[in-house]
């Protein structure tokens, strides 16, 4: 899956794509929101046992992570959690400056 930042009807929208660029999402007004959409989809696919009762990682509180970091003396083998889901995401494809460019020629 990708993220896509898009310029749509004068506003900028998030939303997933497939790899084959089908879309997989409604438009989302936030990175965030498109953030929640995916964690979403990406539990309700899990087919196994879930143990987490929440799909907001704890450890996804910068603030509390580096107090933990700090009062431990254990180096934390990924600071952001053991799930696809709990590493940050980024913007995949960037379609807004493409779309403003235009806009401007015109």
């Amino acid at each position: 899956m990708r993220l896509v930042k898009d310029l749509v009807d004068s506003r900028i929208v998030f939303y997933w794509i497939d790899s084959a660029d089908k879309r997989l999402s409604p438009d989302h007004a936030t990175f965030k929101l498109a953030q929640e959409w995916w964690k979403s989809y990406m539990f309700s696919r899990y087919e196994g046992d879930e143990r987490r009762k929440s799909i907001i990682d704890r450890r996804s509180d910068a603030e509390k992570r580096r107090r933990i970091e700090e009062e431990s003396n254990l180096s934390p083998i990924s600071p952001y959690g053991r799930r696809h889901t709990d590493i940050p995401l980024e913007v995949d494809v960037d379609l807004v400056a493409e779309k403003l460019k235009r806009l401007r020629t015109t």
